[in-house]
């Protein structure tokens, strides 16, 4: 075992000791920048995961409001958007299922099955009515989709929870970054105060 005993004069004490402050704060300040980070690409996900619903929600009305093509072409056009959107349903849901708490995914789930059930009814029944012919039929009154509003706070409520500062990661424990970073705050100003014993 070797044994160092290290003797400093006061000055040097001190340099040591606002060189190892600095560099706890350096530290804290790179743990702050790296969760905000973090949160905001979260947050990104979420608000493009929502974005993804909503515009499933617009496709009745894309649908009643659809140009009479003979030749099908509109059909297929609306038909590929659709396809798209569902695209990004299933992205979104699995980024939510591997990023998210469980009560968030399930917030998110419940919401997405009740939108395909409403929206899609109200997509049934907008193709089977004819085609857009004038202006007046651009107004569309009875499209509701009050049922979904308490899901979607539900899921709002959820994603905001999981945004908190306080929160955490979705584990539901401090962030990973955050703990190391003051773990090795509280070292070195832990090594320093040794030094001036």
């Amino acid at each position: 075992m070797i044994a160092a005993a290290i003797s400093l004069s006061d000055g040097a004490a001190a340099t040591l000791v606002a060189a190892g402050i600095a560099g706890v704060i350096a530290l804290i300040g790179l743990v702050v920048n790296g969760v905000r980070a973090e949160r905001a690409r979260r947050r990104t996900a979420f608000a493009e995961a929502f974005s993804c619903i909503v515009a499933y929600q617009e496709f009745p009305y894309v649908v009643r409001r659809r140009r009479d093509c003979p030749d099908g072409e509109e059909r297929v056009r609306i038909s590929e958007e659709l396809r798209k959107v569902q695209q990004e349903l299933g992205f979104h849901q699995a980024w939510i299922e591997l990023e998210a708490t469980a009560s968030t995914v399930d917030a998110y789930l419940e919401l997405v099955s009740a939108t395909r059930r409403v929206a899609g009814g109200y997509m049934r029944d907008a193709w089977e009515q004819p085609p857009t012919t004038s202006d007046a039929q651009m107004n569309i009154k009875d499209i509701d989709y009050e049922e979904l509003k308490p899901l979607e706070a539900a899921f709002l409520a959820r994603v905001a929870h999981e945004l908190s500062w306080r929160r955490g990661n979705s584990s539901g424990q401090a962030s990973q970054p955050l703990v190391l970073g003051i773990a090795a705050g509280v070292f070195v100003l832990a090594l320093a105060a040794g030094l001036l014993a």
